[in-house]
């Protein structure tokens, strides 16, 4: 385990839980993601991940270093696949799409990537990556031609879970998708807390802050926000999320 790990372990123990915002490169101007960025950072937010299921924007590393210049919270990647690893993160979520059995997504992105997150020296984070139905097709679910798991198949997940535990992850993130229309029903983030030891990581569909301490309450470590802070760069909405999520 790495310092930034080590670093996001202590402050679930200060916190109770912890707020991480999501940056998609190719949703807006640069300076638009990077204003985010500062803001989230400025209002409460413990890291920053940046990454999509398609990275198109050729001032990505820019992008991120521009951020990683004005912040000083962790700047996490989290691709989509290999070729998304570029230098600059601090770390990477090193993911396995454990919910689905598209072979390219379980370990061929993960060895095309292992020797360049080597070289450049970021920090894996290794986690086991779930896609939960959220009421529409998702890019992610597009992109990687897999099918979530059903929004009524708690014990799915909670299994799922167990066996990356078991293989050796130490996080899983529970990702209901971008603009999904449903976040990560409760009882799959119960179950899956119930079940193993993970730290749990939920995402997608949150679009308000009673929804996302509902998550934490139900037992989520950390909870992502992304596409609704796309079009709402409000200091104080960034401020209400990190206060309800932080629980202690």
């Amino acid at each position: 385990m790495g310092p930034i790990e080590q670093q996001l372990e202590q402050q679930i123990t200060e916190k109770g839980a912890l707020f991480f915002i999501l940056l998609d490169p190719d949703s807006e101007l640069p300076e638009n993601i990077i204003t985010s960025g500062i803001l989230a950072a400025q209002n409460g937010a413990d890291a920053i991940l940046i990454g999509g299921s398609f990275i198109g924007n050729p001032l990505f590393s820019k992008i991120v270093q521009e951020i990683k210049s004005k912040v000083d919270i962790p700047v996490i990647l989290f691709p989509g696949g290999a070729s998304q690893v570029s230098p600059g993160p601090d770390a990477i979520l090193f993911t396995t799409l454990v919910s689905g059995r598209n072979p390219q997504f379980l370990i061929e992105e993960q060895v095309r990537g292992a020797m360049l997150v080597k070289a450049y020296q970021m920090e894996p984070l290794p986690t086991a990556y779930m896609l939960i139905e959220s009421g529409k097709t998702t890019s992610v679910e597009y992109i990687s031609n897999t099918k979530p798991i059903p929004a009524d198949k708690p014990a799915l997940a909670a299994i799922h879970a167990l066996a990356a535990q078991m293989m050796g992850q130490r996080w899983t993130y529970l990702e209901a998708g971008s603009g999904a229309i449903n976040p990560v029903p409760l009882d799959f983030i119960k179950k899956v807390r119930s079940g193993c030891d993970l730290k749990v990581i939920v995402g997608g569909g949150i679009k308000a802050p009673e929804t996302a301490k509902e998550r934490v309450e139900a037992g989520a470590h950390v909870i992502v926000i992304g596409n609704h802070f796309e079009t709402n760069k409000d200091g104080a909405l960034f401020k209400e999320f990190s206060q309800a999520i932080h629980q202690k």
